[in-house]
Protein backbone atom coordinates (compact mmCIF):
# COMPACT_ATOMS: atom_id res chain seq x y z
CA UNK A 1 0.00 0.00 0.00
CA UNK A 2 2.58 2.46 0.88
CA UNK A 3 4.50 1.81 -2.45
CA UNK A 4 1.27 3.91 -4.02
CA UNK A 5 2.91 7.47 -2.04
CA UNK A 6 6.60 7.02 -3.74
CA UNK A 7 6.71 8.99 -6.99
CA UNK A 8 8.34 6.75 -9.76
CA UNK A 9 10.60 10.54 -10.24
CA UNK A 10 11.40 13.44 -8.32
CA UNK A 11 12.25 16.76 -9.95
CA UNK A 12 12.52 20.16 -8.34
CA UNK A 13 9.94 21.39 -10.72
CA UNK A 14 8.17 20.74 -14.29
CA UNK A 15 10.98 22.83 -16.42
CA UNK A 16 13.59 20.13 -14.89
CA UNK A 17 11.20 17.47 -16.53
CA UNK A 18 12.69 17.18 -19.62
CA UNK A 19 10.82 15.75 -23.42
CA UNK A 20 13.46 13.35 -23.68
CA UNK A 21 13.30 11.55 -20.50
CA UNK A 22 9.82 11.17 -20.79
CA UNK A 23 9.89 9.71 -24.01
CA UNK A 24 12.57 6.91 -22.73
CA UNK A 25 10.31 6.22 -20.30
CA UNK A 26 7.66 5.46 -23.30
CA UNK A 27 5.50 8.45 -21.81
CA UNK A 28 3.16 9.82 -24.68
CA UNK A 29 1.03 12.49 -22.28
CA UNK A 30 0.94 14.45 -19.81
CA UNK A 31 -1.09 15.22 -16.88
CA UNK A 32 -0.26 18.64 -15.10
CA UNK A 33 -1.52 19.55 -12.22
CA UNK A 34 -2.59 23.37 -11.76
CA UNK A 35 -2.14 25.31 -8.08
CA UNK A 36 1.78 24.76 -6.59
CA UNK A 37 2.86 22.62 -10.06
CA UNK A 38 2.27 25.33 -12.81
CA UNK A 39 1.49 28.12 -10.80
CA UNK A 40 1.99 29.54 -7.26
CA UNK A 41 -0.40 29.95 -4.60
CA UNK A 42 -2.65 33.09 -5.98
CA UNK A 43 -0.62 33.05 -9.38
CA UNK A 44 -3.27 33.70 -12.17
CA UNK A 45 -1.10 31.77 -15.39
CA UNK A 46 2.64 30.66 -15.15
CA UNK A 47 5.60 32.03 -15.74
CA UNK A 48 7.54 32.36 -19.34
CA UNK A 49 9.63 29.92 -17.96
CA UNK A 50 7.05 27.41 -17.42
CA UNK A 51 4.95 28.23 -20.50
CA UNK A 52 8.14 27.67 -23.35
CA UNK A 53 8.62 24.16 -21.03
CA UNK A 54 4.74 23.45 -21.97
CA UNK A 55 5.53 24.65 -26.11
CA UNK A 56 8.55 22.58 -25.48
CA UNK A 57 6.57 18.99 -24.52
CA UNK A 58 3.96 19.56 -27.49
CA UNK A 59 6.75 20.14 -30.01
CA UNK A 60 8.37 16.93 -28.79
CA UNK A 61 5.03 15.35 -29.55
CA UNK A 62 4.12 14.82 -25.78
CA UNK A 63 0.17 15.09 -25.42
CA UNK A 64 -0.95 17.65 -22.73
CA UNK A 65 -4.15 17.42 -19.88
CA UNK A 66 -4.78 19.69 -17.10
CA UNK A 67 -6.06 17.28 -14.46
CA UNK A 68 -7.50 19.56 -11.22
CA UNK A 69 -9.89 19.02 -8.33
CA UNK A 70 -11.06 22.92 -9.01
CA UNK A 71 -14.37 24.05 -10.66
CA UNK A 72 -15.24 23.71 -14.36
CA UNK A 73 -14.64 27.51 -14.92
CA UNK A 74 -11.37 27.89 -13.16
CA UNK A 75 -9.98 24.88 -14.83
CA UNK A 76 -11.10 25.41 -18.17
CA UNK A 77 -9.90 29.08 -18.19
CA UNK A 78 -6.63 28.20 -16.98
CA UNK A 79 -6.19 25.65 -19.77
CA UNK A 80 -6.94 27.66 -22.41
CA UNK A 81 -5.18 30.69 -21.05
CA UNK A 82 -1.98 28.03 -21.40
CA UNK A 83 -2.98 26.88 -24.17
CA UNK A 84 -4.14 23.26 -23.22
CA UNK A 85 -7.28 22.25 -25.14
CA UNK A 86 -7.72 19.00 -22.62
CA UNK A 87 -8.66 18.91 -18.93
CA UNK A 88 -10.39 17.44 -16.30
CA UNK A 89 -12.13 19.41 -13.75
CA UNK A 90 -13.87 17.96 -10.58
CA UNK A 91 -11.16 14.97 -10.75
CA UNK A 92 -11.51 14.31 -7.21
CA UNK A 93 -7.80 13.32 -6.64
CA UNK A 94 -6.22 10.69 -5.44
CA UNK A 95 -9.83 8.78 -7.03
CA UNK A 96 -8.70 7.23 -10.48
CA UNK A 97 -11.63 8.73 -12.84
CA UNK A 98 -9.91 12.45 -12.94
CA UNK A 99 -6.92 10.12 -15.05
CA UNK A 100 -9.08 7.93 -16.90
CA UNK A 101 -10.63 10.54 -18.21
CA UNK A 102 -7.80 12.52 -19.08
CA UNK A 103 -6.37 9.03 -20.32
CA UNK A 104 -9.52 9.02 -22.98
CA UNK A 105 -9.57 12.28 -24.06
CA UNK A 106 -5.76 12.23 -25.17
CA UNK A 107 -5.91 8.91 -26.83
CA UNK A 108 -3.46 7.18 -24.76
CA UNK A 109 -3.36 4.13 -22.78
CA UNK A 110 -2.40 5.21 -18.38
CA UNK A 111 0.45 3.18 -18.87
CA UNK A 112 2.05 5.63 -21.25
CA UNK A 113 1.20 9.10 -19.25
CA UNK A 114 2.92 10.67 -16.44
CA UNK A 115 1.43 12.80 -14.04
CA UNK A 116 2.85 15.48 -12.84
CA UNK A 117 1.83 17.13 -9.51
CA UNK A 118 3.27 18.75 -6.04
CA UNK A 119 1.01 16.66 -3.83
CA UNK A 120 1.79 13.32 -2.46
CA UNK A 121 -1.67 12.35 -1.43
CA UNK A 122 -3.27 13.62 -4.27
CA UNK A 123 -1.01 13.48 -7.24
CA UNK A 124 1.03 10.75 -6.58
CA UNK A 125 -1.30 8.51 -5.03
CA UNK A 126 -4.13 9.12 -7.72
CA UNK A 127 -1.41 9.05 -10.38
CA UNK A 128 0.31 5.16 -9.29
CA UNK A 129 -3.87 4.08 -8.06
CA UNK A 130 -4.44 4.60 -11.87
CA UNK A 131 -1.40 2.95 -13.26
CA UNK A 132 0.37 6.53 -14.75
CA UNK A 133 3.80 7.54 -14.13
CA UNK A 134 4.04 9.54 -11.31
CA UNK A 135 6.14 12.73 -10.50
CA UNK A 136 6.60 14.67 -7.99
CA UNK A 137 7.63 18.39 -8.08
CA UNK A 138 8.94 20.48 -5.01
CA UNK A 139 5.85 22.92 -4.62
CA UNK A 140 5.85 26.02 -6.10
CA UNK A 141 5.12 28.24 -2.96
CA UNK A 142 4.40 27.23 0.46
CA UNK A 143 2.47 29.13 2.50
CA UNK A 144 -1.27 30.37 2.08
CA UNK A 145 -2.46 27.06 1.18
CA UNK A 146 -4.90 26.70 4.22
CA UNK A 147 -4.76 23.71 7.43
CA UNK A 148 -5.47 20.75 5.51
CA UNK A 149 -2.94 21.39 2.41
CA UNK A 150 -0.51 22.18 5.34
CA UNK A 151 -0.92 19.08 7.37
CA UNK A 152 -0.59 17.06 4.35
CA UNK A 153 2.57 18.61 3.97
CA UNK A 154 3.92 17.79 7.17
CA UNK A 155 2.37 14.16 6.32
CA UNK A 156 3.77 13.13 3.61
CA UNK A 157 7.12 14.39 4.17
CA UNK A 158 8.10 10.54 4.98
CA UNK A 159 7.29 9.47 1.23
CA UNK A 160 9.88 12.09 -0.37
CA UNK A 161 13.10 10.97 -1.05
Amino acid sequence: MFKNFHADAYFDDITKVSPEYLKEKGIGGIILDIDNTLIGHNVPIPDEKVLRHLRLFEESGLKLCVVSNNKYDRVKNFSEKIGVRFFVHEALKPKARGYDAAAKQMGLDKKNIAAIGDQVFTDVWGAKRAGCFAILTKPLHKGGEGFFIALKRILEKPFIK
